[in-house]
């Protein structure tokens, strides 16, 4: 840390640099100390849950832990990588039952069919274009002639367009197109047997039981699952807090300090000092199911330095690797000021405007 001289010292030489020597006459000079710490804290959160499972099958439990009557007391070192997520599924002690299933080998009857394998069926329905009616103008579908079918023929000649051969009686140009004469069409599902395969069983009269899956076992038992996760949660602290031009200068000329430590939350009062881990202390407050930590950050003293004789700016001093690095920026005061003057300029040249439109 630069004591008071080497501040003073630098921001002196930063004034006769800009300003010209003699520039800085005796006077106060109103130094504050601050820190600044960037960063970020990387926690592994743990929780634990269980559940009923069940299985259909065999399945092997033997490589998953056991663990007794409270998975939460069950003892997992602590992860060697917090930034690693993990997921460990464990077994209750007792809980597994393993059972042959009440069907027996697997298969039930078929509920559709009964177990027949076979659903009854409509062999034909009536012909989607002549509905059955004078499917044939000779026979009506019969195969045989009658008188009166011949007589609806003769008087219906010239309304034979679109007609066919009859499959039935085989007159020419006599019987409707969408059945050939039979007045009737043929189910595609069945092929007119009147019957048709269950399409539950594909006529095996059978199917897998539900419950068992067809595997005649079940297993059911109760999961312990611990899940490890990683979450970063980003520092940025100083004491007190200071604007964005001084953590611009720190962050381009400072020379900072790096701290990474991992382990539980006490172990940054021993591998930095009291300031900082005093400082970060809300930001290290456990987290619920916290098991581990992983910090890493950077900090940096800082002097703000106020001269009597420029009381308008205000000192920035950093230490650098090549020394001290000062930054000069506008007081409160000034910066409002500054504000005011770009304020009014606005306004007037609104009010020219108006005039002149």
């Amino acid at each position: 840390m630069l004591s008071d001289e080497d501040v003073l010292a630098a921001v002196r030489r930063r004034v006769e640099e800009h300003d010209g020597a003699g520039q800085v006459p005796p006077g106060g000079a109103d130094i504050t100390r601050h820190l600044l710490i960037e960063g970020q804290i990387l926690r592994c959160v743990e929780t634990r849950t269980e559940e009923e499972r069940f299985h259909q099958g065999f399945i092997d439990l033997s490589d998953r832990p056991v663990y007794g009557p409270s998975l939460h007391t069950y003892r997992i070192p602590p992860p060697e990588d917090p930034t690693t997520e993990t997921t460990l599924r464990l077994v209750r002690r007792g809980s597994v039952d393993d059972r042959a299933c009440d069907c027996g080998n697997g298969l039930v009857a078929c509920e559709r069919c009964k177990g027949g394998g076979e659903l009854p069926c409509v062999p034909a329905k009536a012909c989607g274009d002549c509905h059955g009616i004078a499917a044939c103008l000779w026979c009506d579908g019969t195969g045989r002639r009658s008188r009166r079918s011949r007589d609806r023929g003769t008087a219906g000649r010239t309304g034979r367009e679109g007609r066919v051969t009859c499959g039935q009686c085989g007159t020419r140009q006599a019987a409707c197109a969408g059945c050939g004469g039979r007045g009737k069409s043929t189910c595609t599902r069945c092929g007119g047997s009147g019957s048709r395969a269950c399409p539950d069983c594909d006529r095996a009269g059978t199917v897998p039981h539900r419950r068992c899956g067809g595997t005649a076992r079940t297993v059911t038992w109760t999961e312990g699952v611990v899940t490890r996760s990683p979450f970063v949660v980003k520092v940025k602290a100083s004491s007190p807090v200071l604007p964005y031009g001084a953590w611009r200068t720190a962050r381009d000329h400072g020379d900072w300090t790096d701290v990474r430590v991992v382990g539980p939350r006490s172990s940054l009062a021993r591998d930095t000092d009291g300031e900082v881990a005093g400082l970060l202390e809300s930001w290290l407050l456990p987290h619920e199911g916290e098991i581990s930590r992983r910090i890493t950050l950077r900090h940096l003293p800082l002097a703000r330095v106020v001269l009597a004789s420029h009381p308008h700016r205000v000192f920035f001093v950093v230490p650098g690797r090549g020394g001290p690095h000062v930054a000069v920026w506008p007081s409160k005061e000034r910066a409002r000021l500054l504000a005011a003057v770009a304020l009014a300029a606005l306004v007037t040249l609104a009010v020219v405007y108006r005039l002149l439109a």
